[in-house]
């Protein structure tokens, strides 16, 4: 009873001491990339409203390709900025590509959903994707031949306080060994980055490929084969950096515990 107390009464107060702050006093929202940004490999959906670009970060020595998405809810900045930073890595080995802005129209117009819906409920596996941005993004993805994938995104509240929300949380598929590296980068994370107060969990309700909930995660597991996962910070006493540098540190424990290494092993 006292922890849950503090969790409601006193985490605002101890975020400030870590230097996070709660969303809606100040923190900003925004969409820029990163100044350092690199020239885009190719385009999604040229010419349309939807046209967004596609990065590639090659490694020094050849490895194991990831594929990192960011923007398919256009309201989860922290999943954003962090696909931004992830175009700064320095590859030890291996092959990134990244698509920060998967929803772009949702992303400009600061909303979870475009004009055709939920982008990451589209893509049942064993059917062909739901709209023309979901094929066109599942095609580049197909394209990319991915070993692994994941997606960048955020969430609300803190698990097993706020019951309407998942909070901080990572979302493995069944496929490969996407459940045991997800379990081991998020006692990782926990035990280095993330007060106690506010740990990301393992989550999984029935079986992650049944194809119930169609994400783009069960598509790359039902239907590649390879493992993936969902990266969900929390917005709640996060402001949007704070959440993405969270988000980088859990996609660099996933990425490497699939194979690929950051150069020096930054972190």
């Amino acid at each position: 009873m006292r922890r849950r107390q503090f969790i409601r009464g006193g985490a605002a107060a101890a975020g400030t001491a870590l230097g996070v702050s709660a969303v809606g006093f100040g923190s900003p929202r925004t969409t820029e990339a990163a100044p350092s940004t690199p020239e885009p490999s190719d385009t999604i959906m040229p010419g349309t409203a939807h046209e967004t670009p596609v990065y590639v970060v090659e490694g020094a020595e050849s490895g194991p390709t990831a594929v990192a998405v960011g923007g398919i809810h256009g309201d989860e900045r922290s999943g954003i900025l962090a696909a931004d930073r992830l175009l700064e890595w320095d590859l030890a080995a291996g092959r990134l590509v990244v698509i920060p802005r998967a929803n772009r129209v949702a992303v400009e117009q600061d909303t979870r959903q475009g004009e055709h819906g939920d982008l990451n409920r589209q893509f049942t596996p064993d059917s062909e994707p739901a709209t023309e941005l979901a094929r066109a993004l599942w095609d580049r993805i197909v394209e990319a031949d991915p070993d692994v994938l994941t997606t960048l995104q955020s969430s609300k509240g803190l698990y097993g306080t706020h019951p309407d929300f998942v909070g901080q949380a990572v979302f493995p598929t069944a496929a490969g060994d996407a459940v045991t590296v997800a379990e081991s980068a998020t006692a990782t994370v926990n035990d280095t980055v993330v007060p106690w107060y506010m740990p990301f969990h393992d989550f999984r309700v029935g079986h992650p490929l049944s194809g119930e909930a169609p994400l783009l995660s069960h598509k790359v597991g039902g239907d590649l084969g390879e493992p993936a996962h969902i990266v969900e910070a929390t917005e709640y006493l996060l402001d949007d950096e704070a959440g993405a540098r969270w988000t980088e540190r859990l996609a660099t424990e996933l990425l490497a515990g699939h194979g690929l290494e950051r150069a020096g092993g930054d972190a």
